[in-house]
């Protein structure tokens, strides 16, 4: 028990040695074979996602969006939450600061949407619609057109 701690403080300590200019590879035993098979979020250096600046997205960005309050078709400003696991949550900011929670699945798949009865959203129906690499996610006669590489990071 007490080796198998030693090795995750030292995995722990690498990653830490990583972040301060070291590779990782030099600070960290290999890897075993079902740990190198599970890709970790973010930006394809294999070292997880960063955080946009004063925020806690992993990214940020505009998203196509509808619908809401009947307003026409425009863009709306959407962070990314990407939690491995756990999946992804994307929060939608609209016009009038009102936020629309989207979760997604751990392999990038639409999940569901924040509701509330408060503000009428948990009698609304819930659905989405997948063509190439873009999910629509439906709350009513919202939409919210979400890119497979904001869900999951490149």
């Amino acid at each position: 028990m007490t080796k198998q701690f030693a090795v995750l403080t030292l995995a722990a300590g690498a990653l830490a040695l990583a972040a301060c200019g070291q590779k990782a590879e030099e600070a960290a035993p290999a890897a075993t074979p079902s740990e190198a098979a599970t890709p970790a979020p973010g930006d394809g250096d294999s070292q997880g996602d960063a955080l946009v600046p004063g925020t806690n997205y992993n990214a940020t960005a505009k998203i196509p969006c509808a619908g809401y309050k009947s307003a026409a078709a425009g863009m709306c400003d959407a962070g990314v939450i990407r939690n491995g696991a756990e999946g992804t949550t994307v929060e939608v900011t609209l016009a009038d600061g009102t936020k629309r929670i989207i979760f997604f699945n751990p392999d990038g798949s639409f999940l569901s949407f924040s509701t509330a009865e408060a503000d009428g959203t948990s009698s609304m129906e819930i659905s989405s619609e997948k063509e190439g690499d873009v999910t629509t996610a439906k709350l009513g006669t919202e939409t919210y057109e979400i890119p497979d590489v904001f869900v999951i990071g490149d």
